[in-house]
């Protein structure tokens, strides 16, 4: 009977360990006298980007990932970059795909605001682990209101599932900031 536990113990110990192994590691701000919520929508900027392993996704690929995983958002609006690109195109006459990416990053970040509320802006550092900081920004002021960052696994490699994980987490994360915000708020109140 004392080895049947102990075996037990063992299996017990090892599929935990496994588990928290394999945990993407992550951490998010919120920042002090921000307001996220009354986030109605959400444009994706371009990602902050350099693809170092072939195998990767480009940055057009990553930047299609981010919109594309917003399928998990329950209570505001994704814009894509490129129809953000399209919209200053047409309204403004403004062409970011023909300047360099400074350029294009201030052109968005000044008129953004006609498209939506905040703006969120992905900067991955390609290290022996993937890492994903995701910086939500309130569009006009460019005041930031929340940051989430995750690593990811160094067995998952650079794939459009690992990433596309990532992303959704932290969707998944904004939407769970936003109700504890909100409920903290209607607390308050009472």
């Amino acid at each position: 009977m004392k080895k049947i536990f102990q075996m037990l113990l063992v299996a017990c110990l090892l599929v935990l360990g496994t588990q928290a192994a394999f945990a993407n590691s992550d951490k998010e701000v919120l920042q002090e006298g921000a307001d996220i919520v009354s986030v109605r929508s959400v444009a994706v900027a371009s990602p902050l980007y350099m693809q170092t392993d072939e195998k990767a996704p480009d940055k057009a690929m990553l930047t299609k990932i981010l919109y594309d995983s917003s399928n998990v958002v329950n209570d505001y609006t994704v814009v894509s970059y490129d129809t953000i690109v399209k919209h200053l195109q047409n309204d403004k006459n403004l062409d970011l795909t023909k300047v360099n990416r400074h350029v294009a990053s201030k052109q968005f970040k000044d008129n953004v605001k006609d498209y939506a509320d905040t703006y969120v802006v992905l900067t991955v550092a390609n290290n022996n682990r993937v890492t994903f900081f995701f910086d939500v920004y309130q569009a006009g002021t460019n005041q930031l209101l929340y940051s989430y960052q995750i690593a990811g696994n160094s067995g998952d490699g650079n794939t459009v599932a690992a990433y596309t994980t990532m992303c959704e987490q932290f969707y998944k994360h904004f939407d769970r900031a936003k109700a504890a915000q909100e409920k903290a708020q209607k607390k308050n109140k009472k």
